[in-house]
């Protein structure tokens, strides 16, 4: 009999055989599941089971020059000419710690790792004993009948716990990958809305010195008007400018608390402290290696990772499908009593599923095609990876080289003119008018490097977070 069920059980190829391991997943491998121990199995430890935390190192490049006469926008330093930070400031890296600690995207990728690491132990543990008490031909002849107590057990042939195990294993490894993306995926939207809000706060330094400026000029224009040495055209086109410059810091002022609203919610917290953010007012751009930056996210994306868990999990899933067509067996053994005769006699028996109709055949197709399926997977993620790659490295080398050209040439050019037309002004040579197209050009000029380094700083947070999707 059993010959025979080994027999109808033999049919799928895979069947009791390790799949080929996957030459495009970045992980370790999961070792092969051993017969499980049913008072205390133990989990397979995989990858990613730590949270990391990706510091750029400081790098050296374009810094903005000193001004001439107003504080510059991207290097505003102490009166004593140091380059520091206050230190009640805000910093990232406080942000980002306080994040990792206790975000809510986070836990819950937590939690779910020990979910299936749950499932990993209850795959592997076997089915419990039926203690069974039986009672026949109560009655016969007059006889209280007999009467018998048996234990059933079923046997888990073919290994399935241990390939069952496999599976959940994966799960486990995907799980981990998912978090480690999570952790990225928070540190990425930190720096991306920490880059944003400290360009707003300088933007808002920078306007609030523009304000200084035209209330400034405003009183230089008042006084040569009252001495009949401007004309009130120039009188009024000061107070525009000054009612323009207060209506610019308003709106900086604003769009600051915006983002630090924005970058509060990005680092899982209600409001950030009433404190400046920790700017590093000589931060400068390095160059991006295209090639090696595409090594290192093929080396490193949990994305792929996952991927490639998924891929395994596939393969033993298709082996756990085959070795599922192996029936179970089941065993009983009991003793019981003839009230009748007073004789005690035993019981044995052997039951199992002959596997005729169904040989799990819809579950090995599925599992099947979910190879195909993950395989197709892995080189859709690599190539959605590269072109976000390409759209990143695009978005910052663009905003670099502007900041650059900006810092290095038309800026200074700005400050110079701007310099020689106060010459020119108080030695009145040239008019108010004049004067105020140059100081609006070196504002402008200011407030444009300001953004290219904002967006070269976004997009390097994409990149420093391998690129990861900022929604879940």
């Amino acid at each position: 009999m059993l010959l025979l069920v080994t027999a109808l059980s033999v049919g799928c190829q895979t069947g009791g055989r390790r799949p080929l391991a996957s030459t495009t997943s970045n992980y370790e491998p999961v070792p092969e599941a051993s017969p499980v121990n049913a008072t205390q199995p133990e989990v397979v430890q995989v990858a990613f089971d730590e949270p990391i935390v990706r510091q750029a190192e400081p790098v050296e490049g374009i810094v903005a020059p000193e001004p001439l006469q107003l504080q510059p926008a991207l290097s505003l330093p102490d009166s004593d000419g140091a380059s520091t930070v206050a230190a009640e400031s805000l910093s990232l890296e406080q942000l980002e710690a306080s994040a990792l600690a206790g975000h809510p995207e986070l836990r819950q990728a937590r939690a779910r790792v020990n979910s299936r690491r749950g499932r990993y132990v209850q795959a592997g543990l076997p089915f419990n004993p039926v203690l069974q008490y039986q009672s026949e031909e109560i009655g016969n002849e007059g006889a209280s009948g007999l009467h018998s107590l048996r234990v059933n057990q079923q046997f888990v042939t073919a290994n399935k716990l241990g390939i069952a195990q496999q599976v959940q294993a994966y799960e486990v490894q995907k799980q981990q990958a998912q978090l480690r993306a999570a952790e990225l995926r928070v540190l990425t939207r930190i720096r991306i809305a920490f880059a944003a809000a400290a360009v707003s706060q300088r933007r808002a330094e920078l306007t609030d010195q523009i304000v200084e400026l035209a209330e400034r000029s405003l009183r230089s224009v008042q006084s040569l008007v009252d001495a009949k040495e401007a004309s009130n055209v120039a009188l009024l086109q000061a107070k525009v400018e000054l009612d323009q410059a207060r209506v610019n810091a308003e709106n900086a002022a604003t769009k600051l608390q915006a983002d630090r609203r924005a970058l509060a919610a990005a680092a899982g917290v209600s409001e950030l402290p009433a404190t400046d953010l920790a700017i590093d007012r000589g931060e400068t751009l390095e160059e991006a290696p295209w090639q090696l930056l595409l090594s290192e996210l093929e080396a490193s994306s949990p994305e792929l990772a996952a991927a490639g868990s998924e891929l395994e999990r596939a393969r033993w899933a298709l082996q756990l499908a085959c070795a599922q067509v192996t029936p179970n067996i089941t065993g009983q053994i009991g003793v019981g009593v003839d009230t009748a005769t007073d004789d005690t006699y035993a019981i044995v028996g052997v039951s199992v599923p002959l596997p005729i109709r169904n040989r799990n055949q819809g579950n090995i197709q599925t599992a099947r095609a979910d190879i195909a399926a993950a395989s197709a997977a892995i080189e859709q993620t690599r190539l959605s990876l590269d072109g976000r790659l390409a759209d990143a490295v695009g978005r910052y080398q663009t905003a670099r080289q502007r900041y650059e050209k900006l810092v290095s040439r038309i800026v200074p050019n700005a400050e110079e003119t701007y310099r020689l037309s106060q010459q020119a002004f108080a030695a009145g040579e040239s008019d108010f008018l004049q004067l105020l197209t140059v100081q609006r050009t070196l504002f402008t000029t200011r407030l444009s490097a300001l953004d290219a380094f904002g967006q070269a700083k976004q997009a390097l947070a994409e990149i420093e977070g391998l690129l990861i999707t900022l929604q879940p």
